[in-house]
């Protein structure tokens, strides 16, 4: 009994070429996302940067940061200079607004408490009391920051309001027997600005000694 031999193999007509598109194609969509990812960094170390010099364009307005004082004892960090309106200030609260550009800050100077920030537990606290009223909060970030030796403690979410979403970006600062929670908030498309922002402006805390 005869066996027929083994005939070779015969790709066919366009496999090769069928086969480079693809890779090609992946390639390319491998260099577009490598590009994006490029950029993205570039335009957030430009923001970093643009904080500690030069400004940071916000919306087509430039706008400087400086050093500024608040409260006694005295805390400073970096904040928009010429851009918020000071709508309250008193002993324990200081109110800043730009209505056109509907962005807040709210830095409320209270008595310490004598635990320490537990942040784990603050989350689910702060989750839990929106969710009783009602508030489908959206938690996007929190962390730590060690700061001339202190650690200050931040965190952002997204809460529904009428017409879309707003953020809040919460840090909290400890200075002697009192504590500052700033609150910056606002439109949730500029929620990723503002986060680059609010941590420069945690990493230039400083605490006058009481």
């Amino acid at each position: 009994m005869k066996h027929a031999k083994n005939q070779p193999k015969i790709d066919s007509p366009g496999a090769g070429s069928v086969g480079s598109e693809k890779q090609r194609m992946q390639d390319e969509q491998m260099a577009e996302h490598a590009a994006r990812m490029n950029a993205e960094e570039q335009w957030r170390e430009d923001m970093r940067n643009g904080v500690h010099h030069g400004g940071v364009d916000l919306n087509g307005t430039i706008v400087e940061f400086e050093k500024q004082d608040f409260f006694e004892p005295g805390l400073s960090f970096l904040f928009p200079k010429d851009f918020l309106l000071c709508t309250l200030e008193t002993e324990q609260q200081m109110v800043y607004q730009n209505e056109a550009h509907a962005l807040n800050i709210i830095l409320q100077y209270t008595e310490r408490p004598e635990q320490a920030i537990d942040l784990r537990q603050m989350k689910t606290d702060m989750i839990r009391s929106m969710a009783n009223m009602e508030l489908h909060t959206e938690w996007l970030e929190d962390g730590t920051e060690e700061v001339n030796g202190q650690s200050i403690h931040y965190c952002s979410f997204l809460n529904p309001v009428a017409h879309g979403k707003v953020f809040n970006f919460l840090f909290f600062v400890d200075a002697g027997r009192k504590r500052l929670i700033a609150n910056i908030n606002g439109n949730d498309k500029h929620v990723k600005r503002w986060s680059i922002i609010a941590l420069e402006m945690i990493r230039s805390v400083e605490v006058a000694s009481a």
